[in-house]
């Protein structure tokens, strides 16, 4: 088959778009990817367009996105998979024409528009509510892959289960192979794990860094080594923090690097951190790093909420706290540092569950299905 891939949000080295799925459909179908950034050529085994970033949201949803949708119709592809709000009207321009679209449901897009906090309210209002009439209109036209912990929060989208297909945004288990580790509570150290964003809408790295101060000031020092980068309109850097002096020994910052080079990197550690942290009416898929660290086998820390908890009372695969409590944070970590076996006992679960379950290898199947069945006319569930 010929698929054609196209955003202009995400970026060409995206982990979903590019790595996962785009690389895994190049190894039997003829595939492009247009998406934002500097390079094109043939990556992987992808024919990849770069795009230039838009300089503001109005360029974005205007001039990028006619680009983008232009180089999508030279493709001449068999099925169309978009990744973004604004690209749905071309999405439904290209099913109009014959063609296959599936239309690919990252988060909960209309409370992720109310909560941006640079939006004026009243724009952020009329946008939220354009983004559900438009799902209510592409239902019709597309066919919708959500990323969802649960069927239950299909309502969101204004799907039932029979009418998309719920595809995880799981780790690639053999991409991460080399980097798994047992006995971790046999490392030498405390060394601490973390890899994203550090600070964003969603993401807050402080509370983190003052458990590491409570927890040397108890005698348990800790190093952290830091992946990442910082979102927009946030404080780049850890300067202004009070407690910044006493630890900053302790933290080793990379900036970002290949997934590859990170994970290299937490062969060294003991424990993983996630820092996503979204409010309850946000939360309908899981954080995808968590299912990065089971297939290392790095026990984590991350966010007490409904579907983590639930995730972790089937796995044990961490500790839940409330990730803006630097002490609840600070307890997790001694626990799992003092309790070694305790340690090793989730670290062999997180690996366990990868390798039956929440891997993208499994997850693969069921896309490459949908696309067989698009393009065949075959009904899908």
């Amino acid at each position: 088959m010929k698929i054609c891939h196209f955003s202009t949000v995400h970026s060409i080295w995206d982990t979903r778009v590019f790595q996962r799925e785009c690389v895994s459909l190049a190894n039997k179908h003829q595939v492009t990817l247009i998406a934002i950034g500097e390079k094109s050529g043939l990556i992987k085994g992808v024919n990849v367009i770069g795009i230039k970033k838009p300089n503001s949201f109005f360029k974005r949803f205007t001039l990028t996105a006619f680009h983008v949708f232009k180089e999508a119709l030279f493709s001449d592809a068999d099925i169309y998979h978009i990744h973004d709000a604004e690209m749905i009207p071309y999405g439904i321009v290209l099913a109009l024409n014959g063609k296959k679209v599936v239309y690919d449901i990252h988060e909960n897009t209309y409370h992720d528009i109310l909560l941006k906090p640079w939006v004026k309210p009243w724009i952020k209002k009329i946008a939220a509510l354009a983004y559900n009439v438009l799902l209510r209109v592409a239902k019709h036209f597309l066919y919708f892959i959500v990323v969802v912990a649960s069927p239950r929060f299909l309502n969101s989208f204004f799907v039932k289960e029979e009418e998309c297909s719920i595809i995880q945004n799981f780790a690639d288990i053999q991409q991460l192979a080399p980097y798994r580790v047992s006995n971790r509570a046999a490392l030498p150290g405390n060394h601490l794990f973390y890899i994203g964003m550090i600070r964003d809408m969603y993401y807050e790295v402080d509370y983190l860094l003052a458990a590491m101060w409570e927890l040397k000031k108890k005698g348990i020092p800790t190093h952290l080594h830091l992946i990442g980068y910082f979102g927009n309109g946030v404080i780049k850097g850890f300067d202004h923090l009070p407690y910044w002096e006493e630890i900053k020994h302790e933290v080793t910052y990379y900036g970002k690097l290949s997934i590859e080079e990170s994970y290299a990197i937490s062969k060294q550690c003991k424990i993983g951190i996630c820092l996503k942290d979204q409010p309850q009416e946000m939360l309908v898929s899981h954080e995808r790093k968590l299912f990065e660290y089971m297939a290392v086998g790095l026990p984590a820390i991350f966010c007490n909420s409904h579907i983590y908890y639930a995730l972790n009372q089937k796995c044990n695969i961490g500790v839940t706290v409330n990730l803006k409590s630097a002490h609840e944070i600070a307890n997790a970590i001694e626990k799992l540092l003092l309790e070694t076996n305790v340690l090793n006992q989730k670290s062999e679960q997180g690996l366990y569950w990868s390798q039956y379950q929440y891997n993208w290898e499994n997850e693969y199947d069921k896309l490459e299905k949908i696309y067989f069945h698009l393009n065949n006319s075959i009904r899908i569930n």
